[in-house]
């Protein structure tokens, strides 16, 4: 089945090779004295003023579009303070438009060529925030991430239509970091060099179909030839200081194009936890534990991402691209009191725990990305491969002392943990973009993709006479998966309609070995997953319509079968049988007016992957596990205005209704349970211009949801207010920026589980009011910039 699939792909990559019927687009830009006028930022918009491409004038003012389809357009150029129009223009064959004729601009000391773009842009599969001249812009990408329409972050995770599956891509490669190592990456890269998000709510079928929805941030890139770069130094006041310092470096020559850029973090996060927990006996309450809880993280992490594209001729390019992130000698410092009552209320004992642990994380990915020409009527074969290594080692001790009763007799229980997860990650894919006649482009492509992940632990120290959990004191869990996958989609075009449909299929085949057991536990699968985008505009009316299919395999994490204590009582734990995750999901948009915009959406899940809390009744202990839900089915209504308000004032509201049903599994009793509920989320992000030269950028957001559920967890209502200030200065040279988030400190947030034999609550307080300044200073050639980075593509990530 497979050779037979692979074959019908092969076919359709030769067959379409032989149709083309895009065209080209040339004209010139001259001054008033009609001598050719050079590096000349130029637009193609559509008749409607939709941003097509960009290019640059050569060195004799000309200018091309190659690839375009059938249609009207209008070309749009621009140079320091001076900008030229064409008339519309109707293509349907080779056409050259008139000269464009801008006059002499002034010499300025710095310039920056823009076109002019709405902050929040709805396209069929995606919406675009445009971050550049906001408030926003000085934070760090995870700040900016926070305020993201549609992106809501909670307990440190993002989520994307109410979903926690979410892949970060930069420039359009995946970012092969755990989740709990994408906030930290993320907080130490600045969003200074970030020109948008893209927030993708139907992927293509390009993509692969792991994981949940996309989120791309897009990277500014060097248009002028020369160098520029900058500095930024950002501090943090929470409950305890964080710093980050870093700079970026751009050079671009005649056909080289070079960037990096590093930085350097020192975070010291801190969190206060409160468990109670009321367990029973024979069916009737027998004790209520009371755990008061405090983490704190200190950690210093290196960054450091390099891009370099290389112009062979003119049909190829060359590309790599280097993610790297390093946090060596972490420490994570945990401590609980656990105050144990009986039903009368009075205190029977109590337990004191210290969990001191040392990390070091290493993450490098390397990409080599090659494109060819293969005629001027946009077609084009392309090449990419990727290879991330992933290092965790962590040594942990925990140590607990308990008192019973009020006769002072003291025992001591000390544990030792010794671990380390080792993944190699590879892939290699390739693809045929082609024109496919006068209102269609063909995209196809196959792709491989193997993974090996070994974890080992050792562990020592607790009384094994003690009534606990069954431990692996000591193993080896290797684990191997490949992917074979191909795809097939077609992107067309009329005059109103835009219709991108693709089905993409994926067969994948899984190993997992524990050295203490004898059978391994091996699985393949193959499964298609159609993704479709259509959408229709007329006049100031737009209409959406999207659906898609996804797969989420198990984290590499995840499937480890190992125990951690948190603390005497409480343990996290893999699961070797967690099973792939499905997700159906539709939607329906309508807009007005680029402003206006009323969502319906459905969704159902199988198998969602969830990490729940579980207490057992019998040994007293708090399992953090992770498991697969029977289901998931909700489906709801948005209703949002993205619309700029006054010449100095934009404005993003947005709320969202929905009802959200989880089915899953008891641990204890394997008794199905549902949870269900409304909720209702809203959020309003003002962001404001002030000053004649708008050199003062404000942004005032706030975000409130109404209760909510997550697998067997119920959480209570919360919301928070952020103000960010950013001032540019020395004509927009440097920059200062101030930030204030959660300003009322009502961002902690209440989870319960109450049902069968279950009856616990956490109550969770991160540092969630924070002040923030930052400083960032430009330097070098800094006269022209452009509003778009390079072609993108993708890699998979699942550590």
């Amino acid at each position: 089945m497979i050779r037979n699939f692979f074959t019908t792909l092969l076919f359709s990559l030769i067959v379409s090779l032989t149709y083309s019927q895009d065209f080209e687009i040339t004209g010139l830009v001259l001054d008033e004295y009609k001598k050719p006028m050079v590096l000349v930022n130029v637009l193609l918009l559509t008749q409607e003023g939709d941003f097509i491409k960009g290019t640059v004038t050569n060195d004799n003012g000309f200018y091309q579009f190659s690839g375009i389809k059938e249609g009207t357009y209008q070309i749009v150029a621009s140079y320091i303070e001076n900008t030229v129009e064409s008339q519309l223009i109707q293509v349907s064959k080779e056409t050259e438009i008139e000269t464009l004729v801008l006059n002499s601009a002034q010499q300025l000391d710095e310039v920056v060529v823009t076109q002019k773009k709405p902050i929040l842009e709805h396209m069929a599969d995606r919406h675009v925030f445009n971050i550049e001249n906001t408030a926003l812009s000085d934070n760090d990408i995870w700040s900016v991430l926070k305020r993201t329409p549609g992106v809501m972050v909670m307990n440190n995770k993002l989520l994307v239509n109410g979903s926690s599956n979410v892949n970060i891509m930069i420039n359009g490669k995946r970012v092969n970091l755990p989740e709990e190592d994408i906030m930290n990456l993320l907080s130490g890269n600045s969003a200074g060099n970030v020109e948008s998000i893209e927030v993708i709510t139907s992927p293509p079928a390009k993509y692969s179909a792991e994981g949940g929805l996309l989120i791309n941030i897009k990277m500014k890139k060097n248009l002028v030839s020369g160098y520029n770069g900058s500095v930024f130094n950002r501090y943090t006041q929470g409950v305890l200081p964080k710093h980050t310092l870093g700079m970026d470096h751009f050079f671009k020559g005649k056909k080289l194009d070079f960037s990096t850029n590093y930085s350097f973090s020192h975070n010291r996060d801190w969190t206060r936890y409160t468990d109670i927990t009321n367990f029973f006996n024979n069916g009737q309450p027998s004790e209520t534990w009371r755990a008061e809880q405090k983490s704190i993280v200190n950690k210093k992490s290196h960054t450091l991402n390099l891009f370099l594209d290389i112009q062979l001729d003119e049909k190829n390019t060359i590309s790599l691209t280097s993610n790297s992130s390093y946090s060596p000698n972490g420490i994570d410092d945990y401590t609980s009191e656990t105050e144990i009552e009986d039903t009368n209320g009075v205190t029977t004992a109590l337990l004191a725990g210290l969990n001191i642990s040392n990390k070091d994380v290493l993450n490098t990915a390397y990409y080599l990305d090659w494109v060819h020409k293969l005629n001027e009527k946009g077609a084009e074969l392309s090449f990419n491969t990727h290879f991330t290594y992933y290092d965790y080692r962590i040594n942990q001790e925990l140590n607990n002392d308990f008192v019973e009763g009020e006769s002072e007799f003291i025992t001591e229980d000390t544990f030792n943990i010794t671990s380390n997860q080792i993944i190699n990650l590879y892939s290699a894919q390739t693809d045929l973009t082609q024109p496919f006649g006068e209102h269609s482009t063909m995209e196809t492509g196959l792709r491989y993709a193997s993974i090996n992940s070994e974890a080992s632990i050792v562990q020592s120290g607790f009384d094994q006479n003690t009534e606990r959990v069954g431990l692996t004191e000591s193993g080896i869990f290797n684990y191997d998966e490949k992917i074979y996958a191909g795809y097939i989609s077609l992107n067309n075009s009329w005059e109103n309609w835009k219709l991108n449909v693709g089905l993409r299929a994926e067969y994948t085949e899984t190993k997992g070995e524990l050295n203490t057991e004898s059978i391994a536990n091996t699985n393949s699968y193959m499964n298609w997953f159609p993704t479709m985008a259509l959408s229709y505009t007329i006049n100031k009316n737009a209409f959406y319509l999207k659906s898609y299919r996804r797969i989420t395999r198990p984290r590499y994490n995840t499937i480890n079968p190992f125990q951690y204590y948190l603390s005497a009582n409480s343990i996290i734990e893999g699961n070797p049988n967690l099973k792939p995750a499905y997700s159906d999901y539709v939607q329906f948009d309508y807009v007005y007016d680029k402003a206006y915009k009323l969502v319906l959406f459905a969704g159902k899940k199988s198998n969602e992957q969830s990490q729940q809390v579980f207490q057992d009744n019998t040994t007293n202990i708090i399992r953090t596990q992770y498991i697969n839900l029977e289901s998931n089915n909700y489906y709801g209504v948005d209703a949002s205005v993205s619309k700029d308000i006054t010449s100095f004032w934009n404005l993003f509201l947005l709320i969202s209704h929905y009802y959200d049903k989880d089915s899953f599994t008891d641990l204890n009793s394997n008794t199905i349970v549902e949870n269900s509920i409304w909720t209702t989320h809203t959020r309003a992000t003002n962001s404001f211009t002030f000053l004649n030269d708008k050199s003062l950028y404000a942004d005032l957001t706030y975000i409130h949801f109404s209760p909510r559920i997550s697998g067997n967890t119920k959480y209570a209502s919360y919301g928070k207010l952020g103000l960010s200030l950013r001032k540019t200065l020395w004509n927009k040279a440097a920059s200062i920026s101030l930030a204030v988030e959660d300003i009322f400190n009502d961002g902690g947030i209440k989870g319960t589980r109450n049902y069968l034999d279950q009856s616990n609550s956490t109550y969770s307080r991160w540092e969630n009011r924070l002040f923030i300044a930052g400083f960032r200073y430009k330097f070098g050639n800094t006269k022209i910039r452009d509003n778009y980075k390079r072609k993108n593509t993708e890699e998979g990530r699942r550590l």
